[in-house]
């Protein structure tokens, strides 16, 4: 189900971000030529792991050491404010969400973004964030 909102939904059905109860299955998603994967480890600083698809959709090179401050900061208002919304609320109930989102990419004009997270939890606590990002 959440796979499938992912990727047929219209463009800004989840501006204000949608929070996912049933956890979807990245295996075969990681896959998707249209989307990029990417992680984020909250236990070791909110450190950042980006698919070269990802790093294309906010138009950085592939050896740019991209930071969570950084790739924040290229979310446009109201989105980077949902993201931080949802992001928070997600971790804390150890759910997952879907959100659309406007981001300034580097040397180009501003663009929609869909975003999917998924938590990793280990031991009752959410570790880290991973999930999929595909331009709208």
């Amino acid at each position: 189900m959440a796979n499938q909102l992912y990727h047929e939904e219209t463009a800004g059905t989840f501006a204000h971000g949608h929070l996912v109860m049933i956890t979807p299955d990245l295996g075969s998603a990681k896959h998707d030529p249209d989307a990029g994967y990417w992680y984020c480890d909250i236990t070791h600083g909110d450190e950042l792991s980006w698919s070269e698809k990802v790093r294309q959709l906010f138009g950085v090179a592939n050896d740019f050491p991209v930071t969570r401050d950084w790739a924040v900061a290229r979310y446009a208002e109201p989105s980077k404010a949902a993201l931080e919304r949802v992001r928070t609320y997600a971790i804390d109930r150890k759910l997952s969400f879907i959100l659309d989102a406007a981001i300034r990419s580097e040397g180009a004009a501003d663009r929609w973004i869909r975003v999917l997270a998924v938590p990793i939890v280990m031991n009752g606590r959410v570790i880290a964030l991973h999930g999929l990002k595909r331009a709208l």
